[in-house]
């Protein structure tokens, strides 16, 4: 069964922007974001071919560079 390990973002268990890393289930390559569905037509309509089971996510850029940030850390740490 995939879990899910918070690796950026303020709230682990809140109603804000979150990622996390999908582990088990031979999905270790995978990160999760929770963040704001976006419903506004006009913005979807820019993302070419999306898949139905696919959404477009809001986040702040800011949490993404952490989490890129952590994950590239902790990679150098592995050499």
């Amino acid at each position: 069964m995939p879990q899910l390990v918070h690796r950026a973002g303020s709230c682990e268990d809140g109603p804000c922007p979150n990622v996390f890393d999908v582990t088990g289930d031979g999905q270790d390559d995978l990160a999760a974001v929770q963040g704001t569905t976006e419903t506004d037509p006009s913005m979807l309509a820019q993302v070419s071919r999306m898949p139905a089971h696919e959404s477009l996510v809001l986040v702040p850029r800011r949490l993404l560079l952490e989490y890129a940030d952590r994950v590239r850390a902790e990679a150098g740490n592995d050499t």
